[in-house]
Order: C-alpha cells, then structure tokens, then sequence
C-alpha cells in the first residue's frame, strides 16, 4: 500500500476513533455505572401530558417527579391514552414529544386554549398527590399508558422530572469509549508507519527497489567487473609470460635452423 494511502486511512481511523471515544466518554460520565438518566420540563402554568412513546418507549420503571411554586397542590394521573385524550381535547396543555440528550430535556409542544380538570374523572388507573410536589413510578406492565401531571388553580409546575434507568446504557457507553480508544491508537499507528520512509536498498512499498537501493547494486556491480577485468588481464601476462620462457632456441651456432635429430640414430660415446 501506497503510504499516502496508509497516512489518509490511518488519519481517518484516527479521527473515527477520537469521536467514538469522546461520545462514550461523555455518556458514560452523564450516565454513570447505573445507566440513569434523568429529563427536566418547565410547563409553567400549563398541564404536562407524557405520551406512550415518551413514557413507556423503554422496558424499565420510570419516576416522574413534579414541583410546584409555593404550597401549590400537584396532582398525577395515568390512564389509557384513549381515556386521556377525551379528558384533554382541546385544554391547554403542554404535550411531550420525545427527550434531548444535549441538554437532558423533555421536548414539549403547547397547544390548545380550553380548561380541564382531569383529577374529576373516575377512569385513572394510578394517581398522586402532594403538597407542592408529588411522585409516582409507572411500571411497563400495563403499557401503553399516559400520565397527566398539573398543579392547583393559579399556581405553576416550576419543574418535572422524568427519570429512567437502563443498565443497558452505560455498557454501551463503555463499549463505544473503549472501542473508539481502540481505533484511535490504531489510526494513529497507521499515520505515523506510513509517513515513513522506506530503508535505503529495501524494497519500496511497491513491490519495486528503491533508488537507492539500484544506485548501491549498480556501483557493486561495476567493482566486480572491474576486478574481474583486472584479473584477466593479470591472468593474460603471466600466460604470454610462461610461453616466452617454455619456446626452445631452435638455430645452431651458425644462426641456422637445427636440424631435428634422428630418432633411429645413437649416441657414440
């Protein structure tokens, strides 16, 4: 692989990795061990209405707590979501529409103008009450379910809690913050190995020798010609050398040439 390549990938990981781990890292901070989490609501002078999909969208037990200004009565009701809806109809009423995890809040929409007092009616199948403040944890057995949460005449919910407990959570906040630690030494191992060069005379990443490496192996190259040259020639004058010295003189005293003896003929001594 190109190291180019390698850096770009390894910087990409890197970057993956560092924002899977700050993500985990936030919610395992904000959720603890226990994996709670807990939404806050302002309705002021209207009623809090906590739908099906907000109320009962997971399988544990949620606490709702809600505070009124002064001594004000607080008062919760839960009942089918049918049964809630032909109370309300058109009362003015703050209804939630899901949660926020940046700020931890309730998200609400109000609408209507008419007035209802919902704690009249004999169709609830839990109900709280309290001065300035009241609680009540609703099970997921008899889901689908809506709670109805409102203070006495004149007076203001100044806060409503909604509070949720999950295990499940905060093992995944865990499992990102570790996994995004993970890619991040890895990202960041990728960068750095493929920003670096490749050792002179080894193989370029390539699969091709490195100029390096061609220049060193043609310089050898070139020595060992020379040497072997070297050696030829050497080997060249000791030859003519050794055949000079072996020729016999084949001339007499006279500067003729010698006759070759005859081979049938002895010597007289």
């Amino acid at each position: 692989m190109h190291r180019p390549i390698t850096r770009a990938l390894g910087t990409a990981v890197a970057v993956l990795g560092l924002v899977c781990a700050l993500v985990g890292g936030w919610f395992v901070t904000q959720l603890g061990t226990s994996g709670t989490a807990t939404f806050t609501a302002a309705p002021g002078d209207s009623t809090l209405v906590l739908p099906p999909d907000v109320l009962n969208r997971t399988d544990s037990d949620v606490t709702v707590s809600a505070t009124a200004d002064g001594d004000a009565p607080v008062w919760m009701g839960l009942a089918r979501p049918s049964d809630v809806d032909s109370v309300m109809q058109d009362a003015k009423a703050a209804r939630a529409q899901g949660v926020s995890v940046t700020g931890w809040e309730l998200e609400t929409t109000t609408s209507g103008s008419g007035s209802a007092d919902p704690q009249t009616y004999d169709l609830w199948q839990g109900e709280s009450r309290g001065t300035g403040q009241a609680a009540l944890t609703v099970t997921q057995d008899a889901a689908p379910q809506t709670l109805v949460v409102t203070a006495g005449d004149d007076a203001r919910l100044s806060e409503v809690t909604m509070t949720v407990t999950d295990s499940g959570w905060s093992t995944r906040a865990l499992v990102l913050l570790v996994v995004g630690l993970v890619l991040l030494v890895g990202g960041v191992y990728l960068a750095v190995r493929g920003g670096r060069g490749p050792r002179a005379g080894g193989p370029v990443e390539d699969g091709r020798e490195s100029e390096d490496g061609r220049e060193a192996e043609d310089g050898r190259r070139d020595e060992t010609d020379a040497a072997d040259g070297a050696v030829e020639t050497d080997e060249t004058q000791v030859l003519g050398t050794a055949d000079a010295t072996a020729t016999p003189d084949t001339t007499d005293d006279t500067g003729s040439p010698a006759q070759p003896a005859d081979p049938t003929t002895k010597e007289t001594r």
